[in-house]
């Protein structure tokens, strides 16, 4: 008979310790997942758990550093001066309300800040208590040339409070506040050539959906369209899953159908992913990008129209058009790309998307022709370094050809040219990089005196 040691003893009985915490865990991952898919008692109150969790992880958890410091951007080691398309950098990071714009050797030229309390003191949604001051960060933002800030502003999320988008600030070049606009606006947002807004917001807990949906689960989040005047005034709200339902393109919807969702799992399979369609069918489009086509691209687009605006609706894996006249969706295609991010229109008349899941091989951008349903040009091909970056992702195609690249989960954005040449890099160190983009020194008339951008 083998005898085992007083420390042998205490390692058997921690490590069954372990393993019986484990599977309780795993017993309740498993129940919670039963509980929501067989509509059992509490089912609600997971639901709304589930839905908060996706719009937590499709925004990113904030920093919880605290500082409210300049970040500490840091250009790489790639830096060709002789093939950047050279300008200022808008940069905006976690860790607070702050943008900063940065030159090719990453020294910040301007920035704008506000405190969080300044911005909203007692925010009218929130129900979880005061937000800590390093919780709330810009996100997509506009520069005037004037200097003004236009961005969202988001910030923590809870149970009850899953969206963490505030609305819409726009601050001048001084950061004083000029307004703010109070809604659940939330990823992003464009202005149009005469001034108007059009920004994306959030319908919470809907329990009710049109007539033909019954297959969708509620509560859920729909998608809004706000068209807002430049003082900051709504001026129309567009829905877009009846956008959507009332065009030609509503069996696209019928990707939200409910599945067999455990019907196929053998005992070793995880239930993972049926929890995560679960979440993904509750977050209804999560349409995460709005552009407008200007009346100067729109001959080069002869299937749209100017002013109609481009759409993504990431959980359709779909782009689309929408005229915002009628309220109906009058274009949508879906190609390779999966959970894609910051489609644009570009001036050969192709579409540029930063592409999250599409590859196996990693996140990727893609150039795509409407017309012809082709690919002129993507980014990384097999002789590229790969990057991820399972959420967000910004691409912008520069003047001189080449494309900005913001990775999110590699915390960093880069430039690369139309030969796939990496020509200079950025980061913003510890802290998230949420957003940034490309501005010419012509662009922003506000620098009386322009700082060289080298």
């Amino acid at each position: 008979m083998i005898s085992m040691s007083g420390h042998a003893k205490s390692k058997c009985r921690f490590l069954l310790l372990c393993l019986s915490l484990l599977g309780l865990a795993s017993l309740n991952y498993l129940l919670g997942a039963a509980v929501i898919f067989f509509d059992l008692p509490s089912a609600a109150f997971l639901r709304r758990a589930f839905v908060g969790g996706a719009a937590w992880y499709e925004h990113g958890s904030p920093s919880a550093s605290g500082t409210l410091q300049p970040p500490a951007v840091s250009v790489g080691r790639i830096d060709k001066a002789d093939k950047t398309c050279d300008g200022f950098t808008l940069c905006l990071c976690s860790g607070g309300p702050r943008a900063v714009l940065v030159n090719m050797h990453g020294e910040v030229v301007h920035q704008w800040y506000v405190p969080f309390k300044t911005l909203w003191p007692n925010p009218p949604r929130l129900r979880s208590g005061p937000v800590e001051e390093s919780a709330g960060y810009f996100n997509d933002p506009r520069i005037y040339p004037n200097g003004d800030l236009l961005a969202l502003i988001e910030g923590p999320v809870s149970i009850h409070d899953p969206s963490n988008s505030y609305g819409l600030v726009k601050l001048d070049k001084d950061s004083r506040i000029l307004w703010t606009y109070t809604a659940d606006c939330h990823h992003a947002f464009d202005v149009g050539e005469d001034g108007a807004i059009y920004a994306l917001s959030y319908n919470l807990f809907v329990k009710d959906l049109p007539r033909g949906l019954e297959f969708i689960p509620t509560p859920c989040i729909t998608d809004n369209v706000e068209v807002i005047s430049p003082q900051g005034k709504q001026v129309k709200r567009i829905p877009l899953l009846e956008a959507f339902k009332n065009s030609s393109y509503a069996p696209l919807l019928s990707t939200l159908e409910k599945p067999h969702l455990f019907s196929d799992l053998t005992p070793t399979d995880s239930p993972m992913p049926a929890v995560q369609d679960e979440m993904r069918r509750r977050d209804v489009l999560h349409t995460n990008a709005v552009k407008v086509l200007s009346r100067a691209l729109a001959p080069k687009f002869p299937l749209f129209k100017p002013g109609q605006l481009l759409i993504s609706p990431r959980h359709l894996d779909a782009l689309a058009v929408l005229d915002p006249d009628s309220g109906k969706i009058v274009w949508a295609a879906r190609g390779p790309w999966h959970a894609q991010h910051d489609p644009s229109f570009l001036d050969n008349g192709h579409l540029l998307l930063f592409d999250n899941l599409g590859s196996t091989k990693g996140s990727r951008v893609l150039e795509y022709d409407p017309h012809t349903q082709s690919f002129p040009w993507w980014y990384p091909d097999d002789n590229d370094t790969p990057f991820f970056s399972r959420i967000r992702g910004v691409t912008q195609r520069l003047p001189n050809g080449n494309t900005l690249i913001v990775n999110f989960d590699g915390g960093e954005v880069f430039e690369v040219t139309t030969d796939h040449e990496l020509v200079w890099s950025c980061s913003c160190g510890q802290v998230s990089l949420n957003c940034a983009r490309r501005y010419l020194p012509e662009q922003l008339s506000f620098l009386h005196k322009t700082p060289r951008t080298r």
